[in-house]
């Protein structure tokens, strides 16, 4: 999977001595001048713009920011000396990064500038926090009209009529299919079917990957079909990028990173094509009565090969006046229906024997 990058936004922080409101490029607070805690939690408003400046572009790009080790003074990355104390930067600690900070969504209000000190201000403020200059706030957009009435509202009548119906399907089901009920019957008949697939070397229609294909093939006919993924694009050949939901992710600077999880798929040539396989060609049956069950014997050539065996052994009962069948695949189980011997029967509301077990 590759992390495709769309573009930076700016995030806010919220200031933990008196609540207010500050972008994430800022150290300070700008309404009490608080300095930005090293461990402050970076968030997204509900929308966001893409950053276009390319200074701001470039402070996101450059990695977690510093706070010094001595004032814990904010500094950009690529600092070696604090901006408030002077200094040596190495001892100082990294910001946090790469944390996810929630989904993208395109169209909040951008940052205001403050006409009075050009502070930049949290696109929600009427006032600097920096000056107390009333920020000229941006025409709003007007509001989408009220979409048409929708289907009538879910009654909690209409709840209970659905959960009442759902309750009695399950019933049915229950009552039909898995609620059974003890009969004891007496073994009357039993029957098998055995059979064997014949199978041919015979020209088939085949399908395979285009390089698969055997050389000698004929009728060749292909379309392109997706083979795989993968997290880049290949060299050669047909492709599609697949993204998926935009998300934001914490550079530690104070914007963040705007991602997609992405991936490749890759197409081929599938292709069908006249070949020579093993295909049934017929199938031989054996079947009869009683418990002395046998496979039939079919004679074939040498361009045959036996195939897929199957069997089917049925044991009928009699119980209360009525007929029941039992099939089962099991020869062993078969061989135990002596005529003449009792069984119970657990038949369902269907009159279907589900399971049988000797009487005692």
């Amino acid at each position: 999977m590759r992390r495709k990058v769309i573009g930076y936004v700016e995030l806010y922080w919220q200031c933990p001595a008196c609540g207010g409101e500050n972008l994430g490029s800022h150290a300070y607070c700008t309404s009490c001048g608080t300095p930005q805690p090293q461990d402050v939690e970076f968030h997204a408003a509900a929308k966001q713009q893409l950053l276009t400046d390319a200074e701001q572009i470039q402070r996101a790009k450059a990695g977690a920011d510093i706070h010094c080790g001595f004032c814990g003074t904010r500094n950009a990355a690529g600092a070696a000396k604090c901006s408030q104390c002077g200094a040596d930067l190495t001892a100082g600690a990294k910001r946090r990064a790469g944390q996810v900070v929630g989904a993208f969504a395109q169209g909040a209000l951008q940052p205001i500038a403050c006409p009075n000190c050009s502070t930049m201000n949290a696109g929600n403020r009427r006032k600097c926090g920096s000056c107390g200059t009333a920020l000229s706030q941006r025409q709003q957009p007007k509001a989408p009209a009220a979409p048409p009435a929708g289907p009538p509202k879910i009654g909690k009548g209409w709840l209970l009529g659905c959960s009442v119906a759902l309750l009695l399907i399950c019933s049915l089901v229950y009552f039909l299919f898995l609620h059974t009920e003890s009969i004891e019957g007496q073994v009357i008949s039993a029957g098998w079917n055995r059979s064997i697939v014949v199978e041919a070397f015979t020209q088939v229609r085949l399908e395979d990957w285009y390089d698969d294909v055997p050389f000698d093939a004929e009728n060749l006919s292909c379309r392109e079909a997706v083979r795989g993924q993968q997290s880049s694009p290949p060299l050669r050949g047909s492709y599609r990028e697949v993204c998926g939901t935009e998300y934001i992710v914490d550079t530690g600077t104070g914007a963040g990173e705007v991602v997609q999880d992405c991936y490749y798929e890759v197409y081929d040539d599938y292709c069908s094509y006249t070949g020579y396989a093993w295909a049934p060609y017929t199938t031989v049956v054996s079947e009869g009565s009683g418990l002395s069950a046998r496979w039939p014997d079919p004679q074939i050539s040498s361009e045959m090969r036996l195939g897929e065996q199957r069997e089917q052994y049925v044991c009928t009962f009699q119980a209360g006046g009525q007929t029941y069948s039992y099939d089962t695949s099991s020869y062993s189980e078969f061989q135990r229906c002596q005529v003449g011997s009792r069984w119970l029967l657990e038949v369902n509301s269907l009159g279907a024997v589900t399971s049988i077990s000797p009487a005692e």
